[in-house]
This record gives C-alpha cells, sequence and structure tokens, in this order.
C-alpha cells in the first residue's frame, strides 16, 4: 500500500499511468471500428393518397364527417410509438431469427433496445438508425425495421379502413331506412289531406282568393256609380248587390277551415301546414344524411383500394451506411476524461496551489 502511495505521489509514474491509459483508450475509439446505418420515412395520411381531389368531385361535404371517422391528420407522435413498440421489435426479430443468435427473445430484444435508435426529425420525417460493429448487420437491422414499421402502419390502417367500413355501412343503412320511413309518412300525410307540392297548393289557394277579393272591389266600385247616378230601385243595382253578397259570403268561407275535391282551402291549409312542413323537413334532412353517407362509402371504399395497393409509410431515404468514421462513444467519453484528469493533477492544481492530499501538499 506504502508503494502504491509513492507511486500515486511520484509525478514521473502518474504521467506513464496517463499516457498508458490515453494510448490504450485511443486505440480503443478506433478499434473495433462502429458502424451506423440510417434510413427515413414519411408516414403517409389518408388525404395524400390522392383522395382529396376525388372526393371534392363527389361532394364537398365530407371533410368534417372524414375528420369524424378517423381520417384527419396523426400527431408523429402516435407513429414514434408505434415504431418503437413491441410489435415492430417483435417482427425484426422473427425475421432475422435473432432470438437464436441470441439465445432468447428477451436478450434479443435488448440488443435491439442498444443498437437500434428510433427519432423524428423536422417535417414529420422518422429516422431509424442502427449503430453496430457489423456492417452488414447494421444494414440488415435497419432494413429489416423500416419493412416492419411499414406493416405495422398498412396492418393499422387496414384495421382502420375496417372500423370506418363498418360504421358507414351500419349508418349507410340505416340512413336508407330513414329515407324511405320519412318519404313514406309524407305521401300519406299528402293523401289524406289531399295536398300538392307545399308552394303549388299555397299558392293556388292564395290566388284564389286574391282573384275573388279583386272581384269583389270591381263590383263594390260598380254598385257606388250605380247607386249615384240610378238610384236604389234600379234593377241592375239590385242585380250587382246579389253579387257582392255571394263574393263576400265566398271570400269568408275560404276563412273557415275546409277541404274540398281539390284540397283544403287557406284555411284549412294553415291547419295542417305545420304538421306538413315538420314531415317534409324530416324527409330532406333524411335524404341529405343519405346522400353524405352515400358519398362517404364511395370514399372509404377508394380508400380501401389504396390500401391494399399503397403504402403508409414512403421511404425517402433508403437503408445506408453513414460515409463518414466513427469512434467508439465510451472510449472517447473516457479519453475525455483521463486527459482532463491529468491537466488538472499536473497543470490546475500545482499552478493554483490546490492540495490534493494522495498527490502531495500541492500536487507534487
Amino acid at each position: 500500500m506504502a508503494r502504491v502511495t509513492e507511486w500515486v505521489r511520484d509525478p514521473r509514474w502518474r504521467l506513464r499511468v496517463y499516457g498508458a491509459l490515453a494510448v490504450v483508450l485511443a486505440v480503443l475509439c478506433l478499434v473495433p471500428q462502429p458502424y451506423e446505418a440510417r434510413a427515413k420515412l414519411v408516414p403517409q395520411e389518408p388525404g395524400s393518397l390522392g383522395l382529396g381531389s376525388t372526393m371534392n368531385a363527389l361532394g364537398g361535404q365530407l371533410g368534417g364527417f372524414a375528420a369524424l371517422l378517423g381520417g384527419a391528420k396523426q400527431p408523429i407522435d402516435l407513429y414514434l410509438t408505434i415504431a418503437r413498440g413491441r410489435e415492430v421489435a417483435d417482427a425484426v426479430i422473427a425475421r432475422l431469427k435473432l432470438a437464436d443468435r441470441y439465445g432468447s427473445e428477451r436478450k434479443a430484444q435488448l440488443a435491439l433496445a442498444k443498437k437500434v435508435d428510433v427519432h423524428s426529425l423536422t417535417g414529420g420525417v422518422i429516422e431509424i438508425e442502427t449503430r453496430s460493429r457489423d456492417a452488414e448487420e447494421a444494414q440488415a437491422l435497419t432494413r429489416a425495421y423500416v419493412a416492419a414499421v411499414t406493416d405495422r402502419l398498412n396492418a393499422l390502417s387496414r384495421d382502420r379502413v375496417i372500423r370506418k367500413q363498418q360504421v358507414v355501412r351500419a349508418r349507410f343503412r340505416e340512413a336508407g331506412e330513414r329515407v324511405v320511413k320519412a318519404e313514406a309518412a309524407l305521401q300519406a300525410f299528402r293523401r289524406r289531406n289531399r295536398l300538392a307540392e307545399p308552394e303549388a297548393q299555397l299558392g293556388a289557394e292564395l290566388s284564389l282568393r286574391a282573384g275573388l277579393q279583386a272581384q269583389l272591389q270591381a263590383k263594390q266600385v260598380e254598385l257606388q256609380t250605380l247607386r249615384q247616378f240610378q238610384g236604389d230601385e234600379n234593377p241592375q243595382l239590385r242585380a250587382v248587390q246579389s253579387e257582392v253578397a255571394a263574393l263576400r259570403a265566398q271570400i269568408a268561407r275560404t276563412a273557415d277551415p275546409a277541404s274540398g275535391a281539390a284540397g283544403p282551402n287557406v284555411a284549412g291549409l294553415s291547419e295542417v301546414s305545420g304538421a306538413y312542413l315538420d314531415l317534409y323537413r324530416d324527409y330532406r334532412f333524411a335524404q341529405a344524411l343519405y346522400e353524405v353517407y352515400a358519398r362517404s362509402s364511395e370514399e372509404i371504399a377508394v380508400e380501401a383500394l389504396a390500401a391494399e395497393t399503397a403504402s403508409d409509410a414512403q421511404v425517402i431515404e433508403a437503408p445506408r451506411l453513414d460515409a463518414d468514421r466513427k469512434y467508439n462513444v465510451p472510449a472517447v467519453a473516457l479519453l475525455v476524461l483521463v486527459i482532463a484528469l491529468a491537466l488538472f493533477t499536473e497543470v490546475y492544481a500545482p499552478a493554483t496551489g490546490i492540495r490534493l492530499p494522495l498527490l502531495g501538499e500541492s500536487g507534487r
């Protein structure tokens, strides 16, 4: 123990130890040579598969509906979670048979966790980076990860399309039944009340009443003229008075709710117009809802077809090795630490007078 303490306090021995450690660590920084392979891919959104213009041609009401059914843009964190998930790692282990190579699936998972790093870049790009001492292994792991991530995203996309199809088909069927029921109720109400189209029915009744009132006003003017020039005993005056009374009675009858062979009059139409408009509004709403689900069903059919022929992840940089020389990071860190320790004990401490008990009173 005393001899070791003497060596530690001897600056020549310390310099020899520092030099030897620096040489060994410098060699370990280069040998064995590490290799890094990387690949970059971008997850594809449903709207980026060329469906936007097609759906706009079918109708412009599908934007909010697509968001409701899960067609909105997904955050990049979701894709990172998928790429770092256990299913992807298991697929890579199975593809490369790493469990046999490392002895167990658990050891293979630990090795993957040390060698492979999945992270995101600016613009929603996912980068898969693999560091290994074997160049072929680094490339193989990167390729396997790209394939596993793509397969996983495609599987999730197919599941999402299937769920959307189930929802839309069920709602489409219900919307069709609702249209049939609403139309049947509307037609039954129209037959029961002998109604035409609302605009035609109301227009006809209002035109009839307006015509009667115009005739009444004309007869009243004629009646005043006859009274002024021919007196009250004139037979023509009596005839005009009878016509005026008949017109007033006819107008009065239009104010009372009634229904004839041609349908209800204005007053009768006013009584049934509320119920009629409610049924008509329900029918129009059911029809509009049916059209929306019909367009959505077509959208999902096109999306399902695209999901079968397109990938949900676009590889923008194929797996390849980095061209620059890589170094062993732990050895580099230890080398920096040794150099810093040597500078502190051999230069800084003596220059500032710091007392280091193991090295003597002033570092020497």
